[in-house]
């Protein structure tokens, strides 16, 4: 996959993503796997309840936001780079629009 700063790859852990810089011979990986633990373990620790529906809602928000402003607001284009039908991703736009609503944030439509 091609992002801004070069190529991205899933590493071979699974886990790990390596993003070659646009320099020549630059290599960064990110593991996000890590990074997630350290989430989980902080939210465990101070006893927050719902930690699923929590995680997993904001990584969806994030995902849909980053996507849907790689393509430019293409919604199709958006929903197949996520996997989705267009309906699915259609859907999962209209409940996030629906919940900035509740919390009085204006979205782009």
């Amino acid at each position: 996959m091609k992002s801004e700063r070069g190529n991205t790859n899933l590493g071979a852990d699974g886990e790990g993503v390596v993003i070659e810089d646009s320099s020549p011979g630059t290599i960064s990986k990110y593991n996000i796997g890590d990074s997630l633990d350290s989430l989980v373990e902080y939210l465990v620790d101070n006893n927050v309840e719902g930690i699923h529906p929590l995680i997993m809602g904001e990584v969806e928000k994030r995902l849909i936001i980053k996507v849907l402003e790689r393509s430019r607001g293409n919604k199709l284009k958006a929903a197949k780079s996520l996997g989705l039908s267009r309906n699915t991703f259609h859907r999962k736009v209209l409940k996030l629009k629906e919940s900035f609503e509740m919390l009085g944030i204006e979205s782009d439509s």
